[in-house]
């Protein structure tokens, strides 16, 4: 690897990082599409490594949610990693033997659906929140956690908005407990791929440690933002990921 590669894979890190500390994802959203365009890996590579980055660049943001003024809520996070971290598996297992395109769509779509009410949101002046049964949440787990070993992202852009509209979470306590699920999900689902062969290791350590630091930015960002514009920012980054899911895929 030339010193050239080495500082494009490194930015590309600080790139995904910023932006999982800032929203409450993993970064795959940016990493998955910047390595298969801007480095020239296939798909298989780019998620698998996707999900290995993910572990550090959702580890770094979670160690630094310790000092944020909105910390994990580690009894949901626990919830949810029970049904998210073993369903990256059935991901794995489906990108070994079928396209991507249809679940890719059936993705883009569902964050087209939520982008609204998660702008909307909810009532902070009551604290009221209507929740929904753990079974209701434990189902959405699973299928969040299959998407995220399909298309190496941590779920996070799913998992926000479940969180706030469903357990009653504020959004910036939802993305700091999104963080500590997406770690679990993609340790299992890199685990995963590394079982099956399709991890170079070799390439990672550039992509990692820019995640790390960029996770860490992307956190101290987060805290002074108003709540209202941290709501509209995510809603507007679901629609663009949406956007840009369906236009890769048609």
């Amino acid at each position: 690897m030339d010193s050239s590669q080495l500082i494009l894979l490194a930015v590309l890190g600080v790139c995904g990082g910023a932006l999982s500390g800032l929203v409450g994802v993993g970064g795959g959203i940016v990493f998955v599409p910047a390595l298969l365009y801007v480095a020239g890996w296939n798909i298989t590579e780019a998620v698998a490594a996707s999900l290995a980055i993910i572990v550090f660049s959702s580890l770094s943001g979670t160690i630094r949610n310790a000092r944020s003024e909105n910390p994990v809520q580690w009894r949901t996070a626990g919830v949810l990693s029970l049904a998210v971290a073993p369903s990256t598996l059935i991901g794995v297992a489906v990108s070994r033997i079928s396209p991507d395109a249809v679940v890719e769509l059936a993705f883009a779509a569902l964050l087209l659906a939520l982008a609204y009410p998660t702008a909307k949101g909810r009532s902070e002046s009551t604290g009221e929140g209507k929740r929904i049964p753990v079974a209701l949440v434990l189902a959405a787990g699973v299928g969040i956690g299959a998407l995220s070993g399909l298309v190496g992202v941590g779920g996070g852009v799913l998992m926000v908005p479940l969180m706030v509209l469903g357990m009653g979470l504020t959004t910036k306590t939802a993305v700091s407990t999104s963080l500590a699920v997406v770690l679990s999900a993609g340790a299992v689902g890199a685990l995963g791929y590394i079982l099956v062969g399709v991890v170079d290791l070799t390439e990672l350590p550039p992509l990692i440690l820019g995640a790390i630091v960029g996770a860490w930015l992307g956190v101290r960002l987060r805290d002074p933002l108003p709540e209202r514009a941290l709501r509209l920012g995510f809603a507007g980054f679901m629609v663009v990921t949406a956007v840009y899911t369906a236009i890769g895929v048609l």
